[in-house]
């Protein structure tokens, strides 16, 4: 039996964060039909109740197999992420986009440029994940940073 019509069906009725509509409600400006649930024997043609126990078992498995590769999914991001925080006074290096970055240090050759600048200290958590950092007078880059753009720094450091 082939499932990719059910495939197709479940890919288009899906809500997409970005487009905030299904696919079905982009091409044909309306909602998509809805598939009704039944209860078994409900139907008295065998040909009939045959389809929709197909159709509910095809549904089950591609919500399982959905939630099987959004675990997967989820289980490769995870193995990159960190769980890291700071205390307000450490010492931090930012990693700064070589290519974009001309505000804290001028460099001549981007390709060579470091990958992380610093090290500075944190003056302010702000939220769970962002800290407002004390960079050098007349930088024109904005203070607070994403934890994943932040380093600590080994050693001791002072102000200068």
């Amino acid at each position: 039996m082939s499932w990719l019509h059910w495939a197709e069906y479940w890919f288009n009725t899906t809500f997409h964060a970005s487009t905030e509509q299904t696919p079905f409600e982009i091409v044909y400006g309306r909602s998509p039909p809805v598939m009704i649930r039944w209860l078994q024997g409900e139907t008295r043609v065998e040909a009939v109740q045959r389809d929709l126990m197909e159709r509910d078992e095809a549904i089950r498995q591609l919500r399982s197999q959905l939630q099987r590769a959004q675990d997967r999914m989820k289980m490769q991001a995870d193995k990159k992420r960190s769980d890291r925080s700071f205390e307000v006074g450490e010492w931090v290096f930012v990693k700064l986009r070589a290519h974009r970055q001309n505000s804290v240090v001028t460099r001549i050759n981007a390709k060579l440029a470091a990958r992380y600048y610093g090290p500075y200290p944190i003056v302010e958590r702000i939220g769970a994940v962002a800290y407002r950092l004390k960079l050098p007078e007349g930088s024109r880059v904005h203070a607070v940073f994403h934890v994943s753009l932040l380093k600590k720094a080994v050693g001791q450091y002072q102000e200068d």
